[in-house]
């Protein structure tokens, strides 16, 4: 049946007050997060520190940078110069001069529902930029298969093994993390033999703290924290930067430490978006917020990495910042970890995560909003429908070729029969 979109226009028009309400009826509230995240800088860190000491996840915390500054907005003074792309492309292009960056991601086709065998495929793209004035770029990719075995798991009552589809998207996870962690410590080689000129950044497409896993059953939840708790503690033990970008956020880490303060008004009220809240504090195109500590659940607190039987180790903390880079009134997050502020930064850089943020940026820039090597990766990772088909044929074809029982879904069949 075809999209109907005059009846589609109708109900929009119907609905147009309500959602006009829904998207002002909160400026009042706005304003007073506004107002008091423009006023932290009034207390110390010790300060604001010791009002939230007796909640365990306040959401946030300052770092030491808080009391070097006098606003927790840094703006980004060279973009009021700018008045065309290529000001914009020629800034970017000296930032990242020989600048090697790596970014890794992801696709999986989910685990087969058209006939009685359930099998999946995930596969991983990695490219790392050198930003070389030769233009040296490297690519590669991994894959996976998984079978049955992958696939199932017991159910609660123990009758039976039935599919369990998230388990392929815990796979490329996985593969993604071993993939960025391999490619870490071949970039951390080159640099200790002197191959590299300038620091390289690993570009993560998604958060480091992983809040999601809360909502998963325990060996899913440690699967996905040992992943990326490998993948930072390489990062402090490697000494290779690593961020963690987030487009389009709706954390509200910095608004739940609001309304955490004893003296909160605050309280009782939904905690808005940080993004909303920044985004007429941060007007300038580059703004950053001051870096911020998370403490959003008791997943920061599980990715720590030790012992003796651990090739990596960190004990940090987890950080974030607000960057304003994408096109409109919204912002992106990144997360790093906390050795990013306390180690020194290159030639006319005072810390690593200044020389980090102003990389990221650039790469934002080039990419007109986005990061260009998140979009390069993406793009070598995807597998879209057309694949699908082509991995069905091939599942199908073994399954002929070894005399594997194969029957099709009758629904899946039907389906399949109408669209020929």
């Amino acid at each position: 049946m075809p999209f109907d979109k005059a009846n589609a226009a109708d109900a929009l028009d119907a609905n147009v007050e309500m959602i006009r309400e829904y998207l002002t009826d909160d400026d009042d509230l706005l304003e007073r997060y506004r107002e008091a995240l423009e006023s932290l800088p009034k207390q110390s860190m010790y300060e604001i520190r010791q009002a939230l000491r007796n909640t365990s996840y306040p959401g946030a915390l300052p770092t030491k940078m808080h009391d070097e500054t006098d606003s927790i907005i840094h703006t980004h003074f060279e973009s009021a110069s700018w008045e065309s792309h290529e000001a914009v492309n020629e800034w970017a292009r000296e930032v990242l001069l020989d600048v090697p960056m790596l970014a890794v991601d992801g696709s999986e086709i989910p685990p087969t529902t058209q006939f009685n065998l359930p099998v999946a495929y995930v596969q991983a793209a990695w490219c790392v930029n050198h930003h070389s004035s030769e233009g040296r770029f490297e690519r590669g990719w991994d894959d996976d298969l998984l079978t049955p075995s992958d696939l199932t798991k017991e159910s609660n009552g123990g009758n039976g093994r039935p599919v369990d589809s998230s388990l392929a998207g815990l796979r490329r996870y996985e593969l993604e993390g071993k993939l960025v962690v391999k490619r870490m410590e071949e970039l951390a080689e080159a640099r200790n033999a002197g191959e590299l000129t300038r620091p390289p950044v690993v570009l993560y497409d998604g958060p480091l703290v992983v809040a999601f896993v809360t909502a998963l059953d325990e060996v899913s939840r440690q699967r996905y924290i040992d992943t990326i708790s490998k993948i930072i503690a390489a990062s402090r033990s490697l000494e290779i930067p690593l961020v963690g970008y987030v487009a389009g956020t709706d954390a509200t880490d910095l608004t739940t430490m609001i309304q955490n303060f004893p003296s909160s008004d605050l309280d009782d009220h939904p905690a808005i978006s940080d993004a909303r809240v920044l985004a007429e504090l941060t007007g300038r195109w580059g703004d950053q917020t001051t870096p911020f500590v998370c403490r959003r659940n008791w997943s920061v607190d599980d990715l720590s990495v030790s012992g003796e039987n651990s090739q990596y180790q960190f004990t940090g903390e987890i950080l974030f910042s607000y960057l304003n880079v994408p096109p409109g009134s919204g912002l992106d997050r990144i997360e790093f970890p906390d050795w990013l502020v306390n180690e020194d930064g290159p030639e006319e850089y005072d810390r690593m995560y200044d020389y980090v943020v102003e990389t990221v940026r650039a790469e934002a820039a080039i990419g007109r909003g986005y990061p260009e090597l998140l979009q390069q990766a993406d793009s070598d990772a995807v597998l879209d429908q057309r694949d699908r088909d082509q991995f069905l044929r091939l599942v199908q074809n073994w399954a002929e070729e070894n005399d594997i029982p194969l029957e099709w879904d009758a629904k899946a069949l039907s389906k399949e029969r109408r669209r020929r």
